[in-house]
């Protein structure tokens, strides 16, 4: 008896075999995509998008920056248009811009120190 191929076995038992897609990404958009995962993990938990309020966790606020960043960027939304299932890149933007966070304060809640006047010269 014959050996038959995996295909030719799937094809007797009519299943048909599905070509997966090379979704080969650059290291910049594995980047964008892991980034943005990480955004709707924080929105599947908290049912809600993240925001930029001064009282909120540290890690809300920087997934708050990066989709203010992502939505920006006509390129990062190409990127992940498939992947958005909760329409966080067509959402309206949140009421905070980007200039009312305090960078001083924000740096401190990542453990890192503001410059100071002689850093800069």
């Amino acid at each position: 008896m014959a050996e038959l191929s995996d295909l030719e076995l799937l094809d007797a038992l009519g299943v048909e075999a599905k070509q997966e897609k090379n979704a080969a990404h650059t290291p910049r958009e594995e980047r964008i995509i892991a980034g943005f995962e990480e955004i709707q993990r924080f929105v599947d938990q908290h049912g809600r998008r993240p925001t930029h309020r001064e009282d909120n966790d540290i890690f809300e606020r920087i997934y708050a920056t990066r989709l203010d960043q992502i939505r920006k960027l006509e390129d990062c939304r190409a990127i992940l248009q498939d992947l958005d299932h909760q329409g966080l890149l067509d959402a309206p933007s949140e009421d905070v811009s980007l200039e009312d966070i305090d960078d001083e304060e924000l740096l401190s809640q990542l453990g890192v120190a503001a410059p100071s006047e002689m850093d800069v010269i």
